[in-house]
């Protein structure tokens, strides 16, 4: 017979299991929850449609503010112009305006205190090169022409525009020259700490067919606004003087890197491409017979550059009377954000297009007194054009044909062309 003290757990245990089924036995008789009625359906409001009138009113509500919100960063970038040119005028001034820049940006918007900026700035000493200052100053400058192209409305505001790049593409390789080539001046002036104090990208972004943000990019510089505007005010001989000058100075500046291979490189693979693009614009400005003869010759010399074959197919697509865009490949005509082609003109096929004023051979156009080649918009006359042979009626694989200028042969379309 077990004793009572064994007997004692086992009770236990039966009490706890007798309570558990009264917790459960409770749970099992409560009442089921109500759950909520579904919702009523609503009916839809009642459509109220825009007449014409009230449509009308408000597009032209719309583009009064458009209008005034043009005008306040017009107002707001000359200012800026004005402060970036003062202190794009010396090294010192750049060197003062980055450390104020840098102020505002890295420490006072980040919530640093006044005390870590000082420590910060004690060891800010200039260089003894006064390389980093002329890095800065040459960014200021950039800058400021950037902003001042956002701001150019008239065509002499453009003008001076390309004056100031020109000018500045001068000083970008005097000072490569100095620094043999090993600069720091590139990246995107609009995102820099000058940019961003300023908050340019709200007022300037990048706009379509404006200026390279890069402050070193020498060919992007001629690419977005120097060819441009010459090819847009039909000034023949300084475009091809502007081409000219890029070649050189483009050779120039891979000479400045001081060792042999970045030179041999850029004679085997740069230099081709940009003759290559100086004879398209030739072509494209109606010197056909001397361009194609030279872009023949041209590839029989660079059989070897990777960009031969395009060249074989562009060529023989602008003889054929094609548009020499359509035989461009996709990767090499993707264009970089923000930026468009401005040579691009009008389709003459268009009927809502307004017809464009076509120059006549050897007549001036009125080049801007402040053309920094001193050429003028004089339109080179193309040689006569032999009688053609008889040419096939197969229409064009893509694309309309585009109108002509005066004196060049039918079926082969003006479209200057960049590299």
């Amino acid at each position: 017979m077990r004793s009572p003290s064994l007997a004692l757990p086992s009770r236990a245990r039966l009490a706890a299991a007798a309570l558990t089924l009264g917790v459960v036995s409770a749970h099992a008789q409560l009442p089921p929850r109500n759950t909520a009625p579904a919702p009523a359906a609503q009916p839809a409001p009642t459509p109220k449609l825009l007449d014409e009138a009230a449509a009308a009113k408000l597009l032209a509500q719309l583009e009064d503010v458009s209008k005034a919100m043009e005008e306040k960063k017009y107002g707001y970038n000359s200012g800026i112009i004005r402060d970036l040119r003062d202190a794009g005028s010396s090294a010192d001034k750049a060197f003062n305006l980055w450390l104020d820049c840098t102020k505002v940006i890295e420490f006072d918007e980040a919530g640093r205190t006044a005390t870590e900026f000082s420590d910060w700035k004690r060891n800010q000493t200039k260089s003894t090169s006064n390389e980093r200052e002329s890095v800065l100053q040459m960014q200021v400058q950039w800058l400021t022409i950037v902003v001042m192209d956002a701001n150019a409305r008239t065509e002499s505001a453009r003008a001076e525009v390309v004056a100031a790049a020109v000018n500045y593409i001068d000083s970008v390789l005097a000072h490569l020259k100095k620094t043999d080539g090993k600069s720091n001046l590139g990246g995107d002036v609009v995102n820099s700490v000058f940019g961003r104090r300023y908050k340019l990208d709200i007022t300037v972004g990048r706009k379509e067919g404006g200026a390279t943000h890069n402050p070193g990019d020498i060919g992007g510089i001629y690419e977005t606004l120097v060819f441009p505007y010459y090819r847009r005010n039909k000034m023949a001989s300084s475009l091809m003087q502007a081409w000219t000058r890029r070649i050189s100075q483009e050779s120039e500046a891979a000479a400045t890197a001081g060792f042999r291979e970045a030179t041999e490189r850029f004679t085997a693979e740069r230099l081709p491409q940009l003759k290559w693009g100086q004879m398209r614009e030739m072509f494209s400005l109606g010197q056909q017979e001397g361009a194609g003869a030279s872009m023949l010759a041209h590839i029989k010399t660079n059989m070897a550059h990777r960009d031969a074959p395009q060249w074989i197919t562009e060529l023989r697509t602008i003889l054929a009377g094609q548009d020499p865009e359509a035989a461009k490949p996709a990767a090499q005509g993707t264009k970089p954000a923000g930026l468009t082609d401005p040579t691009e003109t009008a389709d003459p096929t268009d009927p809502t297009a307004a017809p464009a004023a076509t120059p006549k051979p050897g007549t001036k156009q009125g080049s801007p007194p402040d053309d920094p080649f001193g050429g003028t918009s004089e339109i080179p006359a193309a040689p006569p054009a032999p009688n053609p042979a008889p040419e096939k009626t197969t229409p064009p694989a893509t694309g309309p044909v585009r109108q002509l200028p005066p004196g060049t042969r039918p079926g082969i379309p003006f479209n200057p062309r960049k590299p």
